[in-house]
């Protein structure tokens, strides 16, 4: 029998988050806006009972869940609240993902939507098109990001051939 969260935890859970999230952001923010940084992590499932990873790119929330059993759509939908009120981000601006570390017969990272609609996000003196209902994944890893100043800087007036181009963003840094 799989139990489930009761609504007294999803209570603890949102306010022992919405913290986190809080002083995150005010420490984060002030930080990456120095260096015009658009989009960072505020969340990486810190908090073992909150199994969760937001994401921040300039006024959107990513928020995706980490699938396990005894969790539901009412939790993962009240965090997203939770952490958007916490924020003032409005419910257009909140993209949920449910991530999965074994698919059963599905595809993993299929498409979720035809909005298409992207925007532009700064990454120190670089930009990048993000696109963040369509897939799973954005188009930017934002933990990937000091990784791509390191190339940037090795490959400055080499060729490079990129043989690993799921998003492109490495290619964009070494140009």
């Amino acid at each position: 029998m799989t139990a489930y969260i009761s609504s007294e935890k999803i209570k603890q859970n949102s306010e022992i988050l919405s913290n986190r999230i809080r002083k995150r952001y005010a420490h984060l923010k002030k930080r990456f806006a120095r260096n015009n940084i658009d989009c960072f992590r505020l969340y990486d499932w810190d908090i073992p009972e909150i199994r969760l990873v937001v994401d921040w790119y300039v006024g959107h929330l990513v928020i995706g869940e980490y699938v396990r059993t005894q969790s539901s759509s009412y939790w993962l939908a009240e965090m997203a609240n939770v952490i958007g009120k916490t924020l003032g981000v409005p419910k257009d601006n909140i993209h949920i993902k449910i991530r999965r570390t074994k698919t059963e017969n599905e595809l993993r990272y299929k498409r979720m939507d035809n909005k298409e609609q992207g925007f532009v996000v700064n990454e120190r003196d670089l930009k990048f098109k993000v696109n963040l209902s369509d897939f799973l994944d954005t188009g930017l890893y934002s933990d990937h990001r000091d990784t791509r100043d390191i190339l940037r800087k090795y490959a400055k007036g080499k060729d490079f051939l990129n043989l690993f181009s799921y998003t492109g963003s490495f290619t964009c840094a070494s140009a």
